[in-house]
This record gives C-alpha cells, sequence and structure tokens, in this order.
C-alpha cells in the first residue's frame, strides 16, 4: 500500500505531534526486518498524545454508562425524561406535531386520570357527573335540550371557579395547553369549571356538548368537533359513551367522532342509560338493537363492553332489574374509583406506541426523500409514490423489520402528503434511532418494575356510590370480591342444627345415629345442583370421613347446600369456626335428646 500523505502528515501520525519535515525511505518492508524487535515500534509507533475530547470525555463519564445506572423517583418522572431525551427529538427531526399530535408535556405525565363523557343531547352526561359528584359544578345547566355547548374540564380546586379557555391553555401546570392549536373558535367554548370535591382529587372529568342529530347536524359548530374529541381520546384514561335508551341511532357526526377515535378502542365502554325506564322484553330489545348499530360503525372483534342502569339519583321507575343494575353500576364505580391505579400503566403504553409510531414515521419519511429524483420530474416521483403507499409501507416493514400495524392510516397519510414537498424532509439520523431503540430494550423495562411501587401507593378514587366497605347495595369488586362474595362470611358459622332434624329422621339413620351416604344422597339431589358441587359439599360436611352423615353433619350439608343456592362460593375446606361444639359422643346425647 503506497502512502500518498505528505511525509509531515506522515511524521504526525506515527508520533502524534509534528516534527521536522524528513525523506521517505523506499525499502520499508525490508528495513523493518533489519530492525531488532521491539525498536522500530518504539521509534515509529509511539502512542498519540491524549486529546482535548478523550480528556473530556473521562471527565463527564460514558453516556451510555450513566444513563444504565440512573434511577428515576416515579413512573411519571421516567416518562417524562425518556420522551425528552429519546422520542422528542426524533419527533421534532421527522415533523411529527404536524401529522399526528402536538408534542407532550410534563403536565400530560403528570396530571390525574382524565375521563371523557360523549353522547348525543340529553343522554346524561351532564346528569352523570353530577351524580358522582353528589353537587353540581359551576355552570351546570341540565335540560332536555342540548344544554352543555361547550368542553368543560371539571377539575379540583380550593373553591368554586370557571376558568375561560383562553386562560387556561397558558397554565402549565394544566394539561390543556396544546389546544391553543386549535384557535379561538374553539377556546370560546372551552372552560374549567373547579370545585373543591372529594372525588376530583382523584380524577378529572371531561364534559362534552351533545352531539347533534338530524336536522341539527347542518349547524356549523366553528372548530373541529371529531378533531378536539380525538385530542381528547388519545389523552384521557376511560371514554364513557353514554346511550339514553329512547335514543339509540348514530348519526353522521356520531359515526364521524367514533371513527376518529380508533386506536382508542381499550378506552371506550359503553353505558346504556335510564334503563329504568322500560320493562324486562323491551330491555332485551334495546340492548340488541344498540349492538347490532355498534357494531357497524366501531370495527373490533370483540364485544364491547356495556353498563345497563340508570345513573341519576331519581327513584327508580321500574325495578324489575334492580339486581342487574345494581351489578352493572358496582362494575363502572370500581373501574373509576380504581383508575388512579391504573394510570402508571396507561401513560407508559401510550408511550410506547407513540414511540414506535415516531420510529415508523421517521422511516417512512428518509425513504421517500431518498426516492425523491435530484432535479427533474419531482412532482410526478411525488404522486406516484402517494400512490403506492401502501406497497411503500411493505417494503419499509420488510426492509426494517417493522410490524404493518405500527403505520398509520395510508388514506390519512396520502391526504396530509399532498400539501408536502418530500425533497425538504429530514435525513435520518442513525444515532437518535439508536437512542429510541435502546429506550424501548433498556429504559422501558425499568419503569416496568417500578409500577408495583406506584400502583401500591396510588390511592383509589373517592366516590359515595361505592367504597372499600361493602354494604348489601354496594360493593368495589376488587380482590375478587362480588355482590355475593363479600358476604360469604355470613355462612361461615355453624348451621342450626334444629332446621334440619325433621328431615334427618326422615331418613332414617341407624343405630348409630347415622344415615348412609345413599339415603342422604336421595335428599341432596332435591337442590338439583349438579353432582360435581355435591360432591364438594358431601367432602366438606363428612368431615371424619367415615361415608355416612351424623345429625351435625346433615346439618351442615343442607348449610352448604343453601349457600351455593343463594350464590356464595364454597370454600376450599371447612372452617375451624364450623366444627362441631361438641365431641361425638355428646352429640349422640344430642341426638337422643332430639328424639
Amino acid at each position: 500500500n503506497v502512502d500518498n500523505r505528505p511525509p509531515r502528515k506522515r511524521a504526525q501520525a506515527h508520533c502524534g505531534a509534528p516534527c521536522a519535515r524528513r525523506p521517505a525511505r523506499a525499502g520499508r518492508a525490508f528495513e523493518a526486518t533489519l530492525v531488532p524487535q521491539g525498536v522500530g515500534r518504539r521509534l515509529h509507533a509511539a502512542p498519540a498524545a491524549p486529546s482535548a475530547g478523550h480528556m473530556l470525555k473521562w471527565l463527564h463519564g460514558d453516556s451510555k454508562r450513566t444513563k444504565a445506572n440512573r434511577v428515576f423517583g416515579d413512573v411519571s418522572e421516567g416518562l417524562s425524561k425518556l420522551y425528552k431525551e429519546s422520542v422528542l427529538p426524533l419527533e421534532s427531526d421527522h415533523d411529527f406535531h404536524s401529522f399526528y399530535s402536538p408534542a407532550l408535556t410534563d403536565a400530560d405525565f403528570s396530571a390525574r386520570p382524565m375521563v371523557l363523557l360523549i353522547g348525543q343531547y340529553s343522554s346524561g352526561k351532564s346528569t352523570f357527573i353530577r351524580h358522582l359528584l353528589g353537587r353540581d359544578y359551576p355552570g351546570l345547566r341540565i335540560g332536555p335540550e342540548p344544554t352543555t355547548d361547550k368542553f368543560v374540564a371539571v377539575c379540583h380546586g380550593p373553591s368554586d371557579q370557571v376558568i375561560p379557555g383562553n386562560a387556561l391553555v397558558v397554565d402549565k401546570n394544566m394539561p390543556f395547553t396544546q389546544l391553543s392549536h386549535f384557535g379561538n373558535a374553539f377556546l370560546s367554548r372551552f372552560e374549567c369549571a373547579r370545585l373543591n370535591t372529594a372525588t376530583l382529587e382523584g380524577l378529572t372529568l371531561i364534559d362534552t356538548p351533545g352531539i347533534l342529530s338530524g336536522e341539527k347536524q347542518r349547524v356549523q359548530r366553528g372548530y373541529e368537533f371529531e378533531a378536539v374529541v380525538k385530542w381528547f381520546a388519545d389523552r384521557v384514561d376511560m371514554i364513557l359513551m353514554l346511550f339514553d335508551v329512547a335514543k339509540l341511532d348514530i348519526s353522521d357526526e356520531f359515526r364521524r367522532t367514533i371513527v376518529g377515535m380508533k386506536g382508542n378502542d381499550h378506552k371506550i365502554h359503553i353505558v346504556l342509560n335510564k334503563a329504568d325506564r322500560c320493562t324486562t322484553p323491551q330491555l332485551m330489545r334495546i340492548y340488541g338493537a344498540l349492538m347490532w348499530n355498534l357494531g357497524k360503525v366501531i370495527d373490533t372483534p370483540e364485544v364491547s363492553r356495556v353498563f345497563i342502569g340508570s345513573f341519576w339519583d331519581e327513584p327508580l321507575a321500574n325495578d324489575e332489574q334492580r339486581k342487574l343494575f345494581e351489578s352493572e353500576e358496582n362494575d363502572l364505580y370500581t373501574y373509576l374509583a380504581q383508575l388512579p391505579r391504573g394510570a402508571a400503566v396507561r401513560k407508559l403504553n401510550d408511550l410506547i406506541k407513540r414511540a414506535r409510531l415516531a420510529k415508523v414515521h421517521a422511516y417512512l419519511l428518509d425513504y421517500l426523500k431518498r426516492k425523491m429524483p435530484s432535479m427533474m420530474g419531482k412532482d410526478k416521483k411525488q404522486r406516484e409514490l402517494i400512490a403506492n403507499l401502501v406497497t411503500i409501507y411493505k417494503e419499509i416493514a420488510q426492509e426494517r423489520c417493522l410490524a404493518l400495524g405500527d403505520f398509520p392510516d395510508p388514506r390519512m397519510m396520502q391526504e396530509k402528503f399532498k400539501n408536502c414537498h418530500f425533497s425538504s424532509f429530514s435525513k435520518l439520523d442513525k444515532k437518535k434511532m439508536e437512542e429510541l431503540d435502546d429506550m424501548l430494550a433498556t429504559e422501558v423495562p425499568k419503569l416496568f418494575k417500578m409500577i408495583p411501587t406506584d400502583q401500591d401507593t396510588a390511592e383509589a378514587v373517592t366516590l359515595s356510590q361505592v367504597s372499600a366497605q361493602a354494604s348489601p347495595f354496594a360493593v368495589m369488586k376488587v380482590g375478587g370480591q362480588t355482590e355475593t362474595s363479600v358476604f360469604q362470611q355470613t355462612y361461615l358459622v355453624r348451621p342450626n342444627v334444629d332446621e334440619y332434624v325433621a328431615d334427618f329422621q326422615a331418613l332414617g339413620p341407624n343405630d348409630a345415629g347415622k344415615v348412609s351416604g345413599q339415603k342422604a344422597k336421595g335428599k341432596l339431589v332435591e337442590s338439583k345442583l349438579p353432582s360435581n358441587v355435591l360432591h364438594r359439599i358431601w367432602t366438606l360436611a363428612d368431615y371424619d370421613k367415615d361415608g355416612s352423615l351424623t345429625l351435625y353433619e346433615f346439618s351442615l350439608a343442607m348449610h352448604f347446600i343453601k349457600m351455593k343456592l343463594d350464590g356464595y362460593d364454597l370454600p376450599p375446606a371447612l372452617p375451624p369456626a364450623m366444627l362441631p361444639p361438641t365431641s361425638e359422643g355428646n352429640e349422640e346425647e344430642e341426638q337422643e335428646t332430639h328424639e
């Protein structure tokens, strides 16, 4: 190999410092054989002097080692730092915020869980909020006509206060600063209602204008209603879609709103409100009609969860399905009360989804830029690329080992690309892409390990409709508790033997005061419980395992049958509190006394 550099440069490369000019010598390979081993190396391969860059790297330490050793205070803090360091730089380079949504702020990660309520007018959205809070929020007005004409963020505050939209979006402590890009037409229809109530210490409620139907759809709102709902849907923890039993139709505006929330299907919960106004046969037909209407709009293979009930404080007009209403209401109230415990998981999931989208978006724009010609025919080539966007998705997915499900809607991107110039797109920064991949592979698992601790410290939302202490009317369904299992302990006591003496004597006990299994079987099967359940009951009752039942054991069996028929789960083993109070001899004396 011939070194064509000037002699001074060659000397600096060997010695690491400038030296006097000297002529190059030929036959270096032959000359090296004559030099003793190690001499030439000391002469020509002297170690280079440490540069300023090496000194600074030594002083500041390796950045990767620093990231590997860092610890976050909580999940929200970690999410905020990871987003700013690894996701936001890539988003800024490739104009992510113009295509999808604005950049996230610290308030987006630290805000309380939010619940969005949407539905047609007079479906009970505002009434549901008043039902949860136990009072009216400032500015609330309820009526059969479209009364709520604004987006209202109902938040906690020291006193009653209404904050207009223009003032609200400049408060960086609130997660609404990004709404400013919707303009004054929307901000004049947006406000925050603050009030001091225990429920709002754990969550924020978003009341929305009633979705229009019929001729009212022709009224222009003055702002992009579907885009605003989409913005909220991407950030809230739960979406409650309310339907009135008398208004099951889905208008065009409602359809566009539901389609616009695509990607947040897991947050949507359907509420069939005012169900006490119809009888049981009517309720069955209404439920079927609702599911048929939703099936044409919500394009998911799973059946949407529907909560049936009347979510207000008025007396029930028809209480045929009171038990059903109580169970459905307990389910919904438990979801709401447990939102703070799942907020960290939701925020982490949203950040991962956003990071994957930013990654795909960067590869897409880099691909389009590389395919553009350098001189002529740019417009024609751009139109061709837009038309073949679906094929381009497949090529990028195969080339970069990406999932097609991470790519955005091609029709939406084709519309946005019409106003873009592909040649102006930024090139892909491999270092920033590696930073994003490292975050997903290394930093995110660290945050996952912190979630159990974060959930343990989070407190449930205080709701007057349900609490940790169960009552005969409401049960918080956590820890496997249900309306029946929560009162299981009331059955785990000794049975009243006097109630079953007559049935026991009718079976004809033997001289030992016991009835055989065959005789007892005829009485036990009268309950119509399946044989596997009766086997478990027999195992619990026959505690001495002799294959026959004494009076007390027979009382235990009948007691467990009654317990199961009332909907309670059987215990895995006979509790000590249910063992007989006396010995077997005393029990025989007790039986003789009854005889």
